[in-house]
């Protein structure tokens, strides 16, 4: 093998990680897969996939976190910013969103097509992120009035939470009743699921991804 790396870019994905990919420097591009997560909020959504990228081993080069992006818009213009900078077709960006309530949150519907068309990986839970930790705990799809009831119901299971709180210990060991109940309840909406119903949530996809990419080394 010659001496002098070939330069590579920011991501990759699908390469066998050898020894010597443990001493690459930060900001080098990882060998393998990479998955770039932007969130709206710097604390509830990024706490939580810190914690899922930490038990699973995955570097912060193959899991990397964008946060605090604010508005919809904001966050998939970021999306869209880290994709020109990746070079490989299997790399992915992510951008999480909520939506509250869609007739009042102006910018989500503009980023969700923006999204779309620049073939960006869309995980948003209706209507908020804490829908993803409820079905841990119920496989209910009774629709919520806002974030903030959302957020009263979670304290039913997690009485002391709050949004900087690191709930992954808690909700770690039912993360696979999680993913069941959100096939289920997908398969039980009578509207399409992309159309982001209340309640509904396509954080299970990113999730499963994560911990695909750590039982399987491919990173």
């Amino acid at each position: 093998m010659s001496k002098k790396a070939k330069k590579r870019g920011k991501s990759t994905f699908g390469q066998a990680r050898s020894k010597n990919d443990f001493q690459r420097r930060q900001g080098q591009k990882p060998p393998g897969k990479v998955v770039i997560i932007v969130c709206e909020g710097k604390k509830t959504e990024p706490n939580y996939f810190e914690a899922l990228r930490h038990k699973f081993r995955l570097s912060t080069l193959n899991v990397r976190l964008v946060t605090g992006k604010g508005a919809p818009i904001n966050v998939v213009d970021c999306g869209i910013d880290e994709k020109r900078k990746v070079e490989e077709q299997t790399d992915e960006i992510w951008c999480v969103l909520d939506t509250e309530a869609l007739d009042k949150n102006s910018s989500l519907l503009p980023a969700i097509e923006k999204a779309k068309k620049a073939n960006l990986n869309l995980a948003i839970s209706n209507p908020s992120f804490e829908y993803w930790y409820f079905i841990h705990f119920e496989c209910s799809n009774r629709p919520f009035a806002n974030g903030q009831e959302m957020k009263r119901k979670i304290k039913s299971y997690i009485p002391d939470y709050n949004e900087r709180m690191n709930v992954f210990p808690v909700l770690d060991s039912l993360t696979p009743e999680a993913i069941k109940n959100a096939d289920k309840l997908r398969e039980r909406s009578q509207e399409s699921w992309n159309v982001f119903p209340n309640p509904s949530t396509g954080v299970d996809k990113l999730v499963q991804e994560i911990i695909e990419m750590g039982r399987t080394k491919r990173y």
